[in-house]
């Protein structure tokens, strides 16, 4: 079977059922809407990919798509549906998938849906960075607001620097470290497949503000970002240039 091979990159938008901590997280209404279709319509107004997959094991989930054009709905067969499945593994599949059905993506993206404070521009910009560069990957990256190296733990009972003594020095005198926020993520198809890996041999960064970022994992932190939301919607529109007929 020849297969079709699609320049633009697929946008993966992996949402699981279960979660224990925050149940039902991924259809979690944030100003009217649930999570899961906040991350679909800044895949979409983004304008950039070949295809939008929303793959889930939940029902309830995947009918939060109907209605909304450009998108499919796909249901996760039992071995994707577990504790242990993490998002790499449901990338996988969905490729393999893909290309039994005579469709190569050379590049897809992975798009949290407890990310909701993703801008389109930023998906536009990572997307035209990553596809300049000789790179496996790109990655979005907010800095940490506190300086891991100064963790600390309690054994027994006792506070112990964990990292070490020598890390517990004024923050400006560390080293700035980062984490993946969840919002975005594109990669080399093959060089994932080849490695089973988003952190492969040849990530590269893309730094977003800590305003444009968020990571949902209970009530507290839906909370906030709504605000945050409701502050952007206050935020001045650019002007749009206008032009003088004389």
């Amino acid at each position: 079977m020849a297969l079709r091979c699609e320049e633009n990159p697929l946008a993966v938008i992996p949402a699981r059922g279960g979660s224990k901590r925050f149940p039902r997280k991924n259809i979690a209404p944030l100003l009217g809407k649930p999570l899961v279709v906040w991350a679909i319509e800044s895949a979409l107004e983004a304008g950039i990919f070949s295809h939008i997959v929303l793959s889930s094991d939940d029902p309830e989930i995947l009918a939060a798509a109907d209605g909304i054009e450009g998108v499919e709905a796909l249901p996760r067969n039992a071995s994707l549906a577990t504790d242990t499945v993490q998002v790499k593994h449901v990338c996988s599949h969905l490729l393999e998938h893909y290309r039994e059905q005579g469709l190569l993506y050379k590049t897809f993206a992975v798009l949290l849906p407890t990310s909701p404070l993703r801008r389109a521009s930023d998906l536009r910009q990572a997307w035209e960075t990553f596809h300049a560069a000789d790179a496996a990957t790109l990655m979005s990256l907010v800095p940490y607001s506190h300086p891991p190296q100064r963790a600390v733990w309690a054994p027994d009972g006792r506070v112990k620097p964990y990292f070490g003594l020598e890390h517990m020095v004024p923050g400006q005198k560390l080293e700035t470290l980062y984490r993946h926020d969840g919002s975005f993520i594109f990669a080399d198809s093959d060089i994932f497949l080849r490695e089973g890996e988003f952190y492969s041999s040849d990530v590269i960064p893309y730094l977003l503000k800590p305003e444009d970022t968020a990571d949902i994992d209970s009530e507290l932190d839906l909370a906030w970002v709504e605000f945050l939301l409701q502050r952007r919607q206050l935020e001045p529109k650019p002007l749009e240039h206008e032009s003088c007929v004389s």
